[in-house]
Formats: C-alpha cells, sequence, structure tokens
C-alpha cells in the first residue's frame, strides 16, 4: 500500500517530540513490511523551530522524506506546508495519514476526492497541550471548521478514551473514531535486562526542557529530600534553561544536578537503565512516551495526573502519579520509591508486562487492519 504521512516535523532533521517519535515508529515500521512510506515534513526542529537541515527529497530506512518549505505565518507549532498538493500529485498515495491539527489537515480533506486517497487523521489531543497564546484563542474556531470538514475525513484515530470523549465533545461523530494505542516503544527494549534494585539515589528527567514539563517543581521537590541525584537530558528552551540554572544555584543543588542536552537513543536507553526513578513532573500534557520506555525497562515511575498520564501509567503498580504543581507530594513520592527496593521490584516487573501492550508491532498490526478496511470501504 502506499502511505503519504504527513507530519510538520520529524526526527529525520533530528527533530524530538513525542509525535515525532510515533511518526518515525510507523513509518519504519511500515516500510519493513513492504508498504511504500512517504513522509512529508519540513526540516524545522520542534523545540528551537530552527532548519536543522536541507529542503528536498531523501530516503532513510526504506522510508521517502520530502521535506518542504514552511509558510511565513507559524501559529504555535502548525504550519503551512509549501507544495503539499503537488507532492501528493507525485506520490499518488492511497492512504493519507495526517498528524496534528495544522492546516494541512484542511487542505488534505479538500484535496482528498481530486487526488482518490482516504484520510486518517491522528491528533493527538490538542486541547491538553497548548503551549502558546495564539492556540488557546484560536482552538474554538478551529474545533469548529473540524467539525465541520469531518465528513470529509474517513477516520480518526484517537490514542485514549480521554482524546474519544474530546472528539465527541467537539461535534465528531463516534463512528468515525477508533481509538487504539499508538505505536509508543519498540520491541527492542524488553530484550533489555532491568537491574536489580540497588543502593542507587539516581533520578532521571528525559524529554524536552521546556516550562510546562514542570523541571521548576521538580528541583525543588529534589531540595527536599536527601541525597537523591538527578539527571536531566533533553534539547532546552535557552530562557527556561537558563531560569533552570539560576534555581539550581539558589537552592544549591549544583553537586546533586546534571544538565545533559539532547541524547541519542543509545544514550536515552543507556541513561533510563542506569537509574532507579524517571520522574516525569509536566503540568500539560497528553502521554509522554518515555514513560512507557522507562517501564518496558523496567524503571519505575512518578509522574503527575495531567493529560492521559493516568492510562499509561497504573498508580500503585507501575509507578506513581501525583498532582501536578505540587513539590511536597512529589519529594513524598521520590523518597517512597528510592527507600524501597521490594516496592521498586515489584513496580519494576509489572511495568514491564504493561509496557508491551505500547509496542510498535502491535500497534502497527492494528493499522494496517485499519488501513485496508478505509481503503476498501465505498
Amino acid at each position: 500500500m502506499r502511505v503519504a504521512i504527513v507530519c510538520s516535523y520529524y526526527p529525520w532533521p533530528p527533530s524530538v517530540g513525542g509525535v515525532e517519535t510515533v511518526v518515525r515508529n510507523v513509518s519504519m515500521e511500515l516500510a519493513k513490511r513492504g508498504h511504500e512510506v512517504y513522509v512529508v515534513t519540513t526540516p524545522f526542529d520542534v523545540t528551537t523551530m530552527r532548519q536543522v537541515s536541507m529542503y528536498g527529497v531523501e530516503e532513510r530506512d526504506g522510508v521517502i522524506i520530502y521535506k518542504l518549505k514552511a509558510g511565513r505565518l507559524r501559529v504555535g507549532y502548525a504550519r503551512l506546508l509549501k507544495e503539499l498538493k503537488e507532492t501528493l500529485k507525485e506520490i499518488r498515495p492511497e492512504i493519507v495519514h495526517e498528524h496534528n491539527l495544522h492546516p494541512h489537515l484542511f487542505q488534505l480533506a479538500k484535496w482528498k476526492d481530486d487526488y482518490n486517497y482516504k484520510l486518517v487523521a491522528e491528533l493527538h489531543h490538542p486541547a491538553v497541550n497548548l503551549d502558546f497564546f495564539t492556540q488557546k484563542i484560536l482552538l474554538p474556531f478551529v474545533t469548529y471548521w473540524l467539525k465541520k470538514e469531518s465528513p470529509s475525513i474517513d477516520v480518526f484515530l484517537a490514542h485514549t478514551k480521554l482524546e474519544k470523549f474530546w472528539l465527541m465533545s467537539e461535534g465528531i461523530r463516534e463512528d468515525s473514531i477508533k481509538v487504539t494505542e499508538p505505536p509508543f516503544i519498540s520491541s527492542k527494549l524488553f530484550s533489555c535486562q532491568p537491574k536489580e534494585p540497588s543502593n542507587s539515589n539516581r533520578l532521571l528527567y528525559l524529554g524536552r526542557v521546556v516550562p510546562k514539563k514542570g523541571l521548576h517543581i521538580l528541583l525543588r521537590a529534589l531540595s527536599l529530600v536527601n541525597d537523591a541525584e538527578l539527571v536531566i537530558a533533553g534539547p532546552y528552551e535557552k530562557r527556561y534553561f537558563e531560569k533552570l540554572q539560576k534555581l539550581v544555584a539558589k537552592l544549591k543543588l549544583e553537586d546533586r544536578v546534571s544538565f545533559k542536552g539532547k541524547v541519542t537513543e543509545e544514550e536515552k536507553i543507556d541513561l533510563m537503565s542506569n537509574c532507579s526513578v524517571l520522574v516525569c513532573p509536566t503540568l500539560a500534557d497528553y502521554h509522554p512516551i518515555v514513560l512507557l520506555e522507562a517501564q518496558a525497562l523496567g524503571v519505575p515511575v512518578i509522574a503527575t495526573k495531567v493529560g492521559a498520564i493516568p492510562e499509561i501509567v497504573i498508580n500503585d503498580e507501575t509507578g506513581l502519579l501525583v498532582e501536578p504543581n505540587d513539590e511536597l507530594e512529589l519529594a513524598k513520592a521520590i523518597e517512597t520509591l528510592l527507600n524501597d527496593d521490594v516496592l521498586r521490584l515489584s513496580f519494576s516487573r509489572k511495568a514491564r508486562e504493561f509496557a508491551k501492550n505500547f509496542t510498535v508491532d502491535v500497534a502497527v498490526d492494528r493499522l494496517e487492519t485499519l488501513y485496508y478496511a478505509v481503503f476498501r470501504e465505498d
């Protein structure tokens, strides 16, 4: 099957984010199964918004990547992809799989009859993840147009019950929504042998270093916990990074906090494999992929009760869930796990078993079935 996946950002060039990871995992797995897979994107990084690669077409791991120019106007992360129509005409896809509630969704809905493709929309629940004021202002108008154009969209792919209920609340027909776990993690993670509990007191945060991730809350919580160390890894927003550095100095945590910056996939796995607990103090999020990657490696997690995180972390079984923006509760959860080897081992075993529900292999099996069902509809 010929599949075009449209996403404004992509890990080739190396843009790091949850949506980008999902797109990469799907693309590679579909290509490995013999499908013709095209990714239509831009050469920009989602964190810095800077161009990090050249325009043009390249092939990696069987996936053909079109890196298009973007329009100057940008609302939050949303970009208009120039020459998108010409690219579709060249690819001639049977399925177009679109990611995010960006302008290209409405363009793709408009052109689908002209180019005779089926349209799958995977929106990643935008309402729980608004980083910019303009996004909050425009969302009601955009969702109005989403409802109006929804008959032209063959299926909405929702990751969670939370997202399904949101789509229905915006007027999307229930029978056009399919709920399926997204392809979060590679099965290869389960080949890694989990560590036995030790006296290690290393905490890890892994993800984008931006205000909504709540790292300032984590640093305050760390100051209330004796002896624990924290490693922070991920690409950072400069202004927020500088704010965190000042907070580290103010709290006198210089000897207990280290910043790794952006890391490779191999470095990421190594960091997770050598920590006691992965902490996600996010204030606004949907379902951070790193939480499932850590659980697949047998690493207990502590995360906040925001978005759909309660659907991917089982509280008191695979990790601990706390209220966002509460350093006292977060500190207590950290102390609970660091001081109880038996509890961490129990969480580790249950976490690995639970994470098997979210592998790329399982998710793409379901996605292929969905593609074929949609394509065969009259």
